[in-house]
C-alpha cells in the first residue's frame, strides 16, 4: 500500500509529512505502508529546506538529502491514498481518486499554511502541526486497510 502526501514545492510540507510519516511507521513496525511525497510546481534540483531539516530534528526524525520530486500521473495512480497539504492542492487532482486533503482526512482540520521562506520557528509549529495531521491520518488509514483495530 502506497500513501502519497502533495505541496507545491515539495521542500517544506511534503516531505516533513512524509518523513513523519515513514517515522511513525516505522515506529508501530508497519512495513506494509510505503510513503511518498511530490509537488506541482517542483524546481528542478531544489532539495528539502534547511528550516525543515531542523524542524524535524526538533521531533528526532533525521532528513537525509533528498531532492524535490515532481508529481507524476504515474506515481499519482500507483498511491492508495494521496493527502495535500491544501485544498487548492485537492482541486488541482480532483480527476484521480483517493485524494482529500491531510486536515479533511485526519478528522476536519483546514489548509496545512506553507512555511516556505519563514523562520525556524513557523518551521517547528509546521511539524508539529503536520505530525498531529499524519497521527490521525495514519491511524484511520491503516483502520480503514485493516492494519490495526
Amino acid at each position: 500500500m502506497k500513501i502519497l502526501f502533495v505541496c507545491t514545492g515539495n521542500t517544506c510540507r511534503s516531505p516533513m509529512a512524509e518523513y513523519i510519516a515513514k517515522a511513525m511507521l516505522k515506529e508501530e513496525n508497519i512495513e506494509d505502508v510505503k510513503v511518498f511525497s511530490a509537488g506541482l510546481a517542483v524546481n528542478e534540483g531544489d532539495v528539502i529546506a534547511k528550516n525543515a531539516v531542523t524542524a524535524l530534528k526538533t521531533l528526532g526524525i533525521k532528513a537525509g538529502k533528498r531532492k524535490a520530486k515532481q508529481l507524476t500521473e504515474k506515481l499519482l495512480n500507483s498511491c492508495d491514498l494521496v493527502l495535500t497539504m491544501t485544498l487548492s492542492h485537492k482541486k488541482a487532482l480532483s480527476s484521480y481518486k483517493n485524494v482529500f486533503t491531510l486536515g479533511e482526512y485526519a478528522g476536519g482540520y483546514g489548509d496545512l499554511p506553507d512555511p516556505y521562506l519563514s523562520d525556524e520557528q513557523v518551521y517547528i509549529y509546521t511539524a508539529k502541526l503536520i505530525s498531529v495531521m499524519v497521527a490521525k491520518a495514519l491511524e484511520r488509514f491503516l483502520k480503514e486497510k485493516g492494519l490495526i483495530k
